[in-house]
Parts: structure tokens; C-alpha cells; sequence
């Protein structure tokens, strides 16, 4: 075999594989365990043995170089975090989920070789949606319970399921033919995420919903959408006892503490409001330690202090974390991290919006993306600490970014916003 055919075969199978892998990372995640982390690790790996590859290797534009550079930077805090207030065995187990925010660095090289990627990551949710629906109708329909949340949580369950949801809602112009599959697939996914009774999947469901809507329509149209969309909101409150007990929980737990907090009264708290008595508590550990923070995992340790002296609720140590991304980087990382993790966030956001006009398609699918996962921050730090929520914030907004680059920059056929 000659050796100028054997790489071209090579190539191409392993283009074949990785799309392979990026059409399969939507679709099991929430019933199989390590899916996605295992999905992102195979790449991961792959993208290693091209750093030693110089030919073909493509030229970063500055945008792709700075959210690069930031995801770098937030892990570089978190390790001179941990260094500062004393490594320990938490931080060394942490590190198999920290490292992907480095990792990212050369996958991100490696994805940007394949311009069709994005295509084969928006094909496997048409699966996706089926698995996501069919799962919950097992959990709570077969199984009845009152929440499907999948082999992990519904906090992974349902924001997963919102994110297809949207993610098909707003695909609608690229499917040609096959487009009337896309209201009753996305209408599943949203069941799914309904049943999840994750509150931070309703909200990312409605600021997603509002960016496509903002995004996509002008003048009447972008009213009677709005409209719609508190009507539907309204629907599901009142149609699903499910949507409606958790609404209403968290709007009866955060009165009442509230009105204890004004009232100087002892927060014996649960459900919803201990989150802001966590929330307090963050921001108490915060301002004794606010340049590098307490260190990665040692929430626990941080609040006890505060709870000795009677300022906090002894239920906030029984979670390993303040249940807010924003919270939690803030007390643990201080400013440093603080600063890098919003800039790691959200300057894609910005890219997106500065350069949306030239590819519309690319940039929608990326502000719908970072939008969901910084509203599902609010109510959870899992995009942190678990593996496979860190992968899915990574892997599909480095998919959707460098389809935009290649749409916007280089102009290439390749890079034309069709699937089918």
C-alpha cells in the first residue's frame, strides 16, 4: 500500500468516526451512565495525537483564540485556587472533571478540521428527542413517578431534554423536506423536560424560547410569539400537576423565608428557599476570602464557621455545594475565577451577537446554547462539578462556534447552513 493513500484513508475514517461520536453524544446521555463524559473523553484523546501533527493543523481567528484562552484561565484558577488554600484529596478527585476545560483546547483544534460536524450533532437529536420522551413516559407514566430524572438527576434529565427541545424548535429552516418532524419531536422533548420537574430546565425553556423569538422574527410576529409563549406557560402550569406543584412550592418556600429573614427569625429552611440561604452563604464566604476564594469542593468547610455562630441555617451543609454555578465559583474561586468563569460564558455570547448577520443560522444555535446553560447556573453548579454537564456545555458550543467561524471566515461551501 503506497503512503500517500494510507493517511487519506485514515483521514477519512476518522472523520467518519468522529462524526459518528458527535451524532451519538445527544442521543443516550440521560439514561446511560458516561455517555456523554465517555463520548468527550474519546475525543479528547483523539484531539492529544494531533498535537503532535503540524501539517493540517487550522489557523484560530481571534474570537476562537480568546474563549480558548478563557477556558485555559478558568482552569488555571481553579488549580491556583486549590494551591493557595491547601490541596487536598477533594481537589486531586476533582481534577477528571476540571481538566476538560483544558482538554477543550485541543479538541477544539481537532473539531475545527470538520465543518460538517454541526450537522451531525443537530441529525442526532431527532433520536435524542424520542429517547428523552420515551424515557420520562417509562418513568412516570410505567413507573409513576412523580419526576423523571433519568439514571442521574432531573437536574441533567430535564435542562438536557430543554436543550433538544430548542435546539429542534430553531432547526426548522435547515431540514428541508423532513422539517414536519420537527414540532412533534420538539413538542416530546418539551413533555420530557416538563416531567423532569426542574425548575431550572422551565426557566432555560422560557430564555431560550425568548432569544429564538428575538432572534428570528420582527415586529407583529415577534409579539403574538411572546404572547404564545405565556400562553403556553400558562397551559402547562395548569394542565400538569407535576409543572404546577413545583411552581408552586418555590414561590410558597421563598415567601416564607423571606418574611423570616425580615423578621430576624431562625431559618429552619428546605426545598427551595435553603437555595438562598445557600446563596447567603456564599457570598458570606466570599467576602472573607475574595481573591482566590476557599478553594475548589470545600463548601462544606467554608459554611460550618458561619452555621457555629448561629448566621446560617444548619441545612445548608447538607449539600455539597451552593446550588448556583455564580455562587459557587464566587465563594470558592474569589474574583480570579469569578471573572474568567463569566468571561468564559458569556464572551461567546457576544461574539454571537456581534457576527450575527453575517451567519444567522451559526450564531442562533450558539446564543441558544450558552443561554440555556447560563440560566440552568441559576439553580445548579452542576455545569462545574459533574462531568457530564461540563461536557455538554463544552463539546457542543466548541461544535457550534466553529461552524460559525468557518461560515463567517472562511466562507466555504462546506460550511453552508443545510443539512439535508
Amino acid at each position: 500500500m503506497s503512503d500517500d493513500v494510507t493517511p487519506s484513508r485514515l483521514g477519512v475514517f476518522k472523520e467518519r468516526f468522529i462524526h459518528v461520536l458527535i451524532f451519538l453524544f445527544p442521543i443516550a446521555g440521560v439514561g446511560v451512565r458516561h455517555w456523554f463524559s465517555g463520548i468527550f473523553v474519546i475525543l479528547a484523546l483523539m484531539s492529544l495525537w494531533d498535537l503532535f501533527k503540524r501539517k493540517g493543523r487550522p489557523a484560530l481567528f481571534e474570537p476562537e483564540k480568546i474563549w480558548l484562552w478563557l477556558c485555559a484561565g478558568f482552569f488555571m484558577s481553579i488549580v491556583a485556587s486549590g494551591v493557595v488554600n491547601g490541596w487536598g484529596e477533594t481537589q486531586s478527585k476533582s481534577l477528571g472533571v476540571d481538566i476538560r476545560y483544558l482538554l477543550i483546547v485541543p479538541m477544539y483544534f481537532m473539531l475545527r478540521q470538520y465543518p460538517h460536524a454541526w450537522r451531525w450533532l443537530l441529525a442526532g437529536l431527532l433520536p435524542a428527542a424520542v429517547y428523552v420522551a420515551g424515557h420520562a413516559y417509562y418513568e412516570v407514566v410505567e413507573l409513576n413517578k412523580f419526576r423523571a430524572d433519568g439514571v442521574y438527576s432531573p437536574n441533567l434529565f430535564g435542562p438536557v431534554a430543554a436543550l433538544i427541545a430548542i435546539w429542534l424548535l430553531a432547526s426548522w429552516g435547515l431540514w428541508g423536506r423532513l422539517r414536519w418532524l420537527l414540532p412533534v419531536l420538539s413538542a416530546a422533548a418539551l413533555w420530557a423536560a416538563l416531567m423532569s420537574g426542574s425548575r431550572g430546565a422551565y426557566m432555560g425553556l422560557v430564555a431560550m424560547t425568548l432569544v429564538w423569538i428575538l432572534a428570528r422574527f420582527r415586529g407583529w410576529s415577534r409579539l403574538l410569539l411572546v404572547g404564545l409563549l405565556m400562553l403556553v406557560a400558562m397551559l402547562c402550569y395548569q394542565a400538569s400537576d407535576r409543572v404546577a406543584e413545583r411552581v408552586n412550592t418555590a414561590v410558597t418556600d421563598v415567601q416564607i423565608y423571606f418574611e423570616r429573614l425580615e423578621q430576624g427569625a431562625s431559618q429552619q429552611t428546605s426545598g427551595t428557599a435553603i437555595r438562598f440561604e445557600m446563596w447567603r452563604a456564599g457570598w458570606m464566604v466570599f467576602q472573607d476570602n475574595p481573591v482566590f476564594g476557599v478553594g475548589w469542593g470545600n463548601y462544606n468547610k467554608a459554611v460550618q464557621p458561619y452555621i457555629d455562630a448561629e448566621r446560617l441555617s444548619k441545612n445548608v451543609a447538607r449539600h455539597d455545594h451552593a446550588h448556583n454555578a455564580y455562587v459557587e465559583v464566587l465563594m470558592s474561586l474569589g474574583l480570579v475565577g469569578f471573572m474568567l468563569f463569566l468571561g468564559m460564558l458569556f464572551y461567546p455570547i457576544y461574539h454571537f451577537i456581534k457576527t450575527y448577520t453575517l451567519s444567522p443560522e451559526s450564531a442562533l444555535f450558539g446564543l441558544l446554547h450558552v443561554t440555556g446553560i447560563a440560566v440552568f447556573s441559576l439553580t445548579d453548579a452542576s455545569i462545574l462539578l459533574k462531568g457530564n454537564f461540563v461536557a455538554i456545555y463544552l463539546l457542543c458550543l466548541s461544535v457550534f462556534l466553529s461552524w460559525h467561524a468557518a461560515a463567517i471566515y472562511n466562507r466555504q461551501s462546506d460550511a453552508s447552513t443545510s443539512i439535508s
